[in-house]
């Protein structure tokens, strides 16, 4: 009796570790992870920002900011209508329109640089340091950015006339008058593709069903 119980016993610990370590290895690489890719590589959802990137960066070409706000807005992309350009700044995860001040990601922490999108792309996907050149075709966590240009809008207004804009050929952000022409790189909230219960929490959920039934088998 004693030894069916060890055996038991032994094989909870077995079941409930394997689990565990399923469970607690998604959820470490989940918190460390960027851009994974999306919708046969078209898109790349950034899992700390939670937002979405169309992975062609130069979609929409050369314009003015009012135009390039109003593209992003009217696009029908992907299956999606719900776009903007990506931001400067941020307040409670909701880009904020004006701001006359915005993160400089080149001087601040990793959580600082959050509020700035386009800045987060650079210095924390990208990984680059101010003076980089991340212009061109980029390779982030294996998902291909195209087309990443040197000067894009962002949807942060500075005031009336001006408007914010990032530097991909630098990696530094300025006010321009927004009858200037930058790129516009389109973003929209949230996963293209989300799943509602992870296959790590499943396998987890499913390893604690097993225990209660080796339990009730045993009893």
């Amino acid at each position: 009796m004693r030894d069916l119980l060890s055996g038991e016993a032994k094989m909870n610990k077995k079941i409930l570790g394997a689990a565990c370590a399923v469970f607690f290895t998604f959820i470490s690489v989940s918190a460390n992870a960027a851009l994974v890719s999306r919708l046969g590589g078209a898109a790349a959802y950034d899992t700390v920002l939670d937002i979405t990137w169309v992975t062609d960066a130069s979609l929409n070409g050369y314009d003015t900011w009012d135009n390039q706000v109003t593209w992003a807005a009217n696009l029908n992309y992907l299956g999606f209508n719900d776009w903007r350009l990506a931001s400067l700044s941020l307040a409670a995860g909701v880009p904020t329109g004006i701001a006359t001040s915005v993160v400089d990601c080149s001087a601040v922490t990793e959580l600082a640089c959050r509020d700035n999108e386009l800045g987060y792309m650079f210095y924390q996907n990208m990984g680059g340091i101010l003076g980089d050149n991340k212009t061109g075709n980029q390779t982030v966590d294996g998902v291909l950015l195209t087309n990443v240009q040197d000067d894009y809008w962002s949807g942060t207004e500075f005031n009336s006339s001006y408007a914010r804009h990032f530097f991909f050929n630098f990696g530094n952000q300025h006010s321009f008058g927004k009858n200037g022409n930058d790129y516009g790189w389109a973003v929209r909230a949230g996963d293209v593709s989300a799943v509602p219960v992870p296959a790590a929490v499943w396998l987890f959920g499913s390893a604690l069903g097993l225990l209660g039934w080796v339990r009730r088998k045993a009893g």
